[in-house]
């Protein structure tokens, strides 16, 4: 009498609607068993073999899913050369999300627009002690001009701030900036 051909699922010891997570679990367990470092030199090279076999086939789901097709429907007599051509899967090359993209860089611009349309002006910030043209100064007891906010009372405008080795244009006076980085030439106010 022959010996009927175990299925990959009895081979491995699981239902056959088990999950993905229930095969790789039966399959580490079955290769324990039957690994012949596990067992001894007792261990059968063909049942490692039909192990891994049947955790090639069904731990991938195209694969797996036409080895269920065959289960349901033998496959048909072949001649004993014919070879059994198991197609693959064929893959759909991933496309760009240029609408999900495009989608993203829209609403931001919105957002950008919405945000700066509600948002209050920023307030002018007050002197930063650096002087350049158009700052406002008031003249100290050493001579040296401090920039101060033009909405307070100044002395006098920077028309333009100059190295110590240069002269200011004639309608101008000079005065050492404070932080002495140059003379400032002020026009009086």
């Amino acid at each position: 009498m022959a010996q009927q051909k175990r299925t990959h699922y009895e081979v491995l010891g699981v239902r056959t609607n088990a999950s993905a997570e229930e095969i790789k679990t039966a399959y580490r367990r079955k290769i324990r068993e039957a690994h012949p470092d596990a067992v001894g030199a007792t261990a059968s090279s063909a049942e490692v073999a039909a192990i891994n076999e049947a955790w090639n086939v069904l731990s991938q789901t195209g694969r797996r899913a036409l080895y269920d097709r065959s289960l349901i429907t033998p496959p048909s007599p072949t001649k004993p050369d014919e070879r059994t051509v198991v197609p693959y899967e064929v893959f759909q090359r991933a496309r760009f999300p240029w609408r999900f993209v495009l989608g993203i860089i829209a609403v931001g611009v919105v957002g950008v627009l919405l945000l700066n349309a509600v948002s209050q002006p920023a307030a002018p910030s007050g002197p930063d002690g650096l002087l350049s043209g158009g700052s406002c100064v008031v003249i100290d007891a050493t001579q040296a001009a401090v920039e101060v906010s033009c909405d307070e009372p100044h002395d006098a405008v920077v028309q333009q701030l100059i190295g110590f080795d240069m002269t200011c244009p004639t309608d101008t006076e000079a005065f050492r900036d404070r932080q002495g980085m140059g003379v400032a030439c002020v026009v009086r106010s």
